[in-house]
């Protein structure tokens, strides 16, 4: 029990924590030179943000109270290869983002990603500005600001013993508030930085403590397969998921990968607040990149200990889905030393509190430029700011609301993934197509929740798909993914033959956002009318720079994944393993640097 290791120091290190937070938050402007009466200030800190510092936010952003239990739990049954959970998940996500679109998205000179519709569509471009900025907030953020409060409340209720989950609200709730509410974007990022620092230290700590319990990385290897025989140790200890796996196989790792890089970087939330917020397009293209690497660090070191609860409770490699979520908990009851529930409570609360503090501020933000000015008009100068901030409270009263209506809202976060998931590909059409029209939003919108419940209802009646649900709940996971990747291709069908069915965007509103935006891709109708008038030079012409830059994405994702690699096989002693991979991780940042500056140079002259 970890309520056996609390030492005074423990609860003199949280609120410590939470002391420097609220400090930071509200003395964080001001420290960055921002005047916080001012928009631009407040909800993009003066757009003068460096990349690493917001890739850093973007990072912690990423977890929230479900990340320590889910990873570790996939680890306990997976092993070291446990790592491409989150590589498959991430791994090109981010990359493509950062790499296609973040100096596309922050030349356009918008607040907010919903605003993006303001300029590509004519008719009808209100309402699928009000509509995604509310879809965003309400189904995206308001759930999430929910499960982080209710996450809270999980951690602090069997170490300190609050049972009630309006106390755990009435002192966390009112400080997130006054930092958010105080220093805006600045205030968040330097909150985000603190509590990235808390969230390494803290799993360092956990990473030493095993290898310290242990005697190093080979005894460690060697108590694995002592303890788990020699067949499951090899495949506890392996760098890559063995043949019969039931949780990460090649079908769920190709999955994820196809759900979430699709229409990667076409649309943005809270990350395209960071984008916006960077000095030059340079550091807007770090961004995805440090976020990358920072986040990964985080994972892996969350997810590395997990192999010392393996050569202690081996039969955490055959848990189910409920039994591995309890492996974190073990994992500290077990390895923790006295004097780090402290830390580990504050990394906990940091995970939490820079995924509310972030969708608190930028869902305001999207509420304030995409709902009021749309709908209401431009508000009194001077006000924006105050109005931004009630909107604010508004968001934080419905997530209080969340909270005493749910206790677990992970798989509802799976069926929004999934309904909302199928219109992905629409994103990198919408900028790469000059043919994409109001209409085909509209069926891609309306089509995908509809596509993938039938194709919940359809599938099962194949007997090769019933038969592999029916082969327990791990399974029945993975096909849920495959169906998301089904849905995605149905919907794609869709919304493609509505757009070629139907009449274009206005010629006019079309060559306003290529002057605008300067899309890659298929934009030739549009350049040509712009020749033709005189408002580009006959010369003039869009570089191929789409597949270059997916193959730029893959070398840094080589460049990272080597990086895991490495840094796993040597936490278990596969020395050779980390040789090579280390090598590789080198080379491929050496090339990955360098092609990286050239194309991101090509593209700004673009």
């Amino acid at each position: 029990m970890l309520t056996d290791k609390l030492l005074l120091v423990d609860s003199i290190m949280v609120g410590l924590y939470l002391a420097v937070s609220l400090l930071l938050g509200i003395f964080g402007g001001k420290l960055l030179g921002m005047n916080n009466a001012r928009e631009e200030d407040y909800y993009l800190a003066g757009r003068k943000m460096p990349g690493w510092l917001n890739g850093m936010s973007v990072a912690a952003t990423a977890l929230n109270s479900d990340v320590a239990p889910l990873y570790c739990g996939i680890a306990v049954v997976t092993g070291i290869s446990g790592c491409w959970f989150f590589l498959s998940r991430f791994g090109m996500a981010l990359l493509l983002a950062a790499i296609l679109f973040a100096v596309r998205w922050r030349q356009l000179g918008v607040r907010t990603g919903p605003e993006f519709f303001q300029l590509r569509f004519g008719a009808g471009r209100t309402f699928a500005r009000v509509y995604s900025s509310l879809t965003s907030v309400l189904i995206g953020m308001v759930p999430w600001i929910g499960a982080g409060l209710i996450g809270i409340h999980l951690v602090a209720s069997p170490i300190f013993g609050i049972e009630s989950k309006a106390v755990t609200l009435l002192i966390i709730l009112p400080l997130l508030t006054v930092y958010v509410w105080t220093s805006g974007l600045a205030g968040v990022l330097l909150t985000d930085a603190l509590q990235g620092f808390v969230i390494l230290a803290a799993n360092l700590v956990m990473v030493g403590a095993v290898l310290w319990t242990f005697g190093g990385p080979s005894r460690l290897a060697e108590a694995v397969v002592s303890a788990a025989g020699p067949e499951n140790g090899a495949a506890i200890l392996s760098l890559l998921p063995p043949e019969g796996n039931p949780v990460l196989t090649p079908l769920s790792i190709l999955a994820w990968m196809v759900i979430v890089s699709v229409g990667a970087g076409s649309a943005v939330g809270a990350d395209g607040q960071r984008i916006f917020s960077c000095r030059n397009d340079f550091e807007a293209a770090k961004v995805g990149v440090w976020g990358e690497v920072i986040l990964f660090a985080m994972l892996l070191m969350l997810m590395l200990p997990a192999t010392g609860l393996l050569a202690r409770h081996p039969e955490f490699f055959t848990a189910s889905p409920a039994e591995r979520e309890f492996a974190y908990g073990r994992m500290l009851a077990e390895f923790l030393p006295k004097g780090g529930v402290g830390l580990t409570v504050a990394a906990l609360l940091a995970a939490v509190m820079s995924t509310i503090s972030t969708h608190l501020n930028y869902g305001s933000q999207t509420l304030l430029n995409d709902v009021w000015r749309p709908l209401f008009g431009e508000p009194v100068p001077g006000r924006e700011v105050w109005i931004g901030r009630l909107l604010m409270l508004g968001i934080a009263a419905l997530s209080v609301v969340v909270v005493f209506a749910a206790d677990s809202l992970l798989g509802i976060a799976v069926v929004v993934l999934g309904i909302f998931g199928t219109s992905a590909a629409f994103g990198w059409a919408q900028w790469w197509y000059w043919r994409i029209n109001f209409k085909g939003w509209c069926a891609s919108v309306v089509a995908g929740p509809i596509v993938y419940l039938l194709c919940g209802r359809l599938l099962p009646l194949i007997p090769w798909w019933a038969a592999k649900i029916a082969e327990g709940p791990v399974q029945a996971q993975n096909m849920q993914l495959l169906q998301a990747v089904v849905s995605l291709a149905v919907n794609t069908g869709i919304w493609f033959a509505v757009t070629l069915l139907t009449r274009p965007e206005e010629m006019e509103v079309l060559k306003e956002f290529y002057l605008r935006a300067r899309p890659m891709g298929c934009w030739g109708p549009v350049r040509r009318a712009l020749i033709a008038e005189g408002r580009l030079p006959e010369e003039s012409s869009t570089p191929a720079l789409i597949l270059p830059g997916v193959g730029v994405a893959a070398v840094g994702f080589a460049m990272i994944g080597s990086g895991v690699l490495a840094l796993s096989a040597l936490y278990v002693g596969r020395y050779r393993e980390a040789l090579l991979c280390g090598i590789i991780c080198l080379g491929g940042g050496l090339f990955f640097r360098k092609i990286f500056k050239r194309y991101i140079s090509r593209l700004i002259a673009g």
